[in-house]
Formats: structure tokens, C-alpha cells, sequence
């Protein structure tokens, strides 16, 4: 297709090496795309989505006012420098936006779904190679005894292990055809028995006997998995709950605190002129150095920073890969969200009935 060929055209432009590992992952994602014509599609994206946010930057004025308050705390000098040229500034911004967060979405989608799964093929994989042990011993060779050991019910593993068993048939060499399938998935496990199965094959052994220990090898290290994952239960909650309600909570009382020591400060009569009564210097209040809508801004910041430090956490501790704590992000940023609202919600209430009755 002719718009495929301009991806694939875009996509060139970066390093070979990359392509590779590009092409790598996809494949143990299961994605039908070269890994061309998915860089390609990436610079295409980012690019329409950075004139969209150029444009946003330059004619919205709330955010062109964000902009600049954000760049005030980030890059002060480039401000200054582009201060009369808002649109380099824009581009600037809307450069680094989009390429960084198109990258970090298609990377995390990718490796979600690699690890998606290469969760599948290993919670099938001991019965496929117990059932490919039996049909061994009952007579077949062992690409015959994988091909009838395809059943449905082993999902993506008997996908892919027909497509191992066409290749063979067509006349590729069974050792190549089995690499080709561990290479389709992130798995060390798998790879570990398509090993074991190619130094079976090349010393003559006894192939079924090797299946079944092999077998048995990934039951027992997913039933180690699993108790160490309820051992560790605990370590997940408290992590959980210091994320969702201690942080959120916390922020919402010092929050609350800097608004009223702003107002408690732009009520007060200005004390700068007297330095001393009576021979006694007078200690002047000062108002706090951080204004509320910084402290929002470090709320923001760091209430993401949190979550997704804490996702990962969760994720190597339950699963032992910190990739697949990122499910859990969009759930504690929200529940984050709504506890921090409604702390805020209900101090300006119980506030507010404290100022009513005085």
C-alpha cells in the first residue's frame, strides 16, 4: 500500500540497530507492522500532534499563559531569550511534548503487551509440554507431537506453534523454526525449553522425558511465583494506601494551610517601617516564600511522580517484572485525584463553618 511505503520511507531515516530492536519488540508484542512503517508512523503522529499544540499554544490565551508560567520554572533564559517570539517558544514546547509522550505511550502499550503475552504462553506452557510428552511417547516425533498438541485452549502458544509447524513442513529446519518462536516472545522460560529441546534432539535423548522435567520445572516456578506474591500481600497494600489516601490526604491539609497563610498575611498591617519600640527590635512576620499556586504545581508533579514510582513497585514486587505495575497507574492517579478533592472539600467546609460562627 502506497501509504505503508511513505512510513516505511520515514521510518528509514533512523539507525539500523534501532530498527532492529524496534522489530524485536514488536514481534513479541504480536504486532503485524514492520518496524519501519511503525517508526514512521510514529514521527507522523508526533509531528501533526506538535502542530496541533503550536497552534493551541499561540492562539489559546490561558495557555499561552501556562506556558509561560511553566517555562518561568523550568527554562527562565530561554524565556527571556524568545520572549518576543512566542511561536518559537510554542514549537519548542510542543516538540518536546509530543515526542515524549507519543514515545512513552507507544513503548508502555508495546511492552504491555508483550508482556501480556508472554504471561499467556508461560501459563500454558506445562501442559502443552506434558501433552507433547504423551503423544512422544505414543509414537510421533516431536514436531508432529507439537502440532497435535496445538489445542485451542493454549491460545496464542498453539498460534504460533502452527505457524512453527508450517514452516517446518515447507522445508525450514525444525532448530531454525523453533528459534523463530522463542524469538516471537519475551520469555525466558520459553526459550529455556526450546533449548532443551534443540540439545535433545542433537544428543538423541529421551525427548519425553525431557518435556515432562521441563514441565514440571515451570509449574513448580509458577506456583513459587504465586507464594511469594501472597507473602508480599501486605507491602502491596500499605504501598496502595499511602498512595491513594495518606498522600492525597497530606496535600490536601498543607494545601489548605499556605491559602490561609496567604490570607492571614494580606490581612496584616504593613510592619516594614517599624524596626524597634521602646529598645526592643520588633520581629516582623514574613509571608510564606511559596505562593499556593506553586505548591499546586509541586502537588501535580509530585502526586505523579508518586504514583508511578509506586506502580512499578507494585508491579516487581507481585509479578517480579516492574512493567506490569503500569496497569495499576490511571487507577491511583484518579483515586489519588478524588481524595485530594474531597479533603479540599471538606476543609473550605468546615472552615467555612468555623468563620460563619465566630
Amino acid at each position: 500500500m502506497a501509504y505503508k511505503q511513505s512510513y516505511e520511507a520515514v521510518g528509514r531515516l533512523f539507525g539500523r540497530d534501532y530498527i532492529k530492536l524496534l522489530g524485536r519488540h514488536l514481534d513479541s508484542a504480536g504486532i503485524a507492522l514492520s518496524p519501519e512503517a511503525f517508526a514512521g508512523l510514529y514521527v507522523l503522529l508526533s509531528a501533526a500532534f506538535c502542530a496541533l499544540l503550536t497552534l493551541a499554544f499561540v492562539n489559546v490565551y490561558s495557555l499561552r499563559i501556562l506556558l509561560f508560567k511553566f517555562a518561568l520554572l523550568v527554562v527562565k533564559p530561554l524565556v527571556v531569550a524568545f520572549s518576543s517570539t512566542i511561536p518559537i517558544l510554542a514549537v519548542l514546547f510542543a516538540l518536546l511534548i509530543s515526542f515524549s509522550v507519543l514515545g512513552v505511550l507507544a513503548y508502555v502499550g508495546i511492552m504491555m503487551m508483550g508482556d501480556a503475552r508472554r504471561k499467556s504462553v508461560e501459563d500454558g506452557l506445562p501442559d502443552f509440554l506434558v501433552l507433547c510428552a504423551a503423544n512422544v511417547r505414543a509414537g510421533m516425533t516431536i514436531d508432529q507431537a507439537m502440532w497435535y498438541s496445538a489445542k485451542p485452549e493454549f491460545g496464542i502458544l498453539s498460534a504460533e506453534v502452527n505457524v512453527v509447524a508450517k514452516r517446518t513442513f515447507g522445508g525450514v529446519p525444525f532448530a531454525r523454526a523453533l528459534d523463530s518462536l522463542s524469538l516471537r516472545f519475551d520469555s525466558k522460560t520459553l526459550r529455556r525449553t526450546v533449548l532443551l529441546i534443540k540439545q535433545g534432539l542433537a544428543s538423541g535423548g529421551r525427548m519425553a522425558e525431557i518435556l515432562e522435567r521441563t514441565a514440571q520445572d515451570a509449574r513448580d516456578m509458577q506456583i513459587i511465583r504465586q507464594e511469594i506474591a501472597a507473602s508480599l500481600l501486605m507491602y502491596i497494600i500499605f504501598i496502595a494506601f499511602a498512595v491513594v489516601v495518606g498522600t492525597p490526604f497530606l496535600f490536601g491539609v498543607a494545601a489548605k494551610l499556605v491559602v490561609i497563610m496567604e490570607s492571614v498575611f494580606t490581612q496584616l498591617p504593613d510592619t516594614s517601617n517599624l524596626t524597634s519600640v521602646g529598645g526592643m527590635t520588633l520581629i516582623s512576620p514574613q509571608a510564606p516564600i511559596i505562593s499556593s499556586e506553586q505548591f499546586q504545581i509541586f502537588v501535580i508533579l509530585s502526586s505523579i511522580v508518586t504514583a508511578i514510582c509506586s506502580s512499578l513497585m507494585i508491579g516487581a514486587i507481585q509479578n517480579g517484572n516492574s512493567r506490569e505495575g503500569i496497569r495499576y497507574l490511571p487507577f491511583m492517579l484518579i483515586a489519588g485525584t478524588v481524595v485530594f478533592v474531597l479533603v479540599s472539600l471538606f476543609l473550605d467546609m468546615f472552615m467555612g463553618r468555623i468563620s460563619g460562627g465566630m
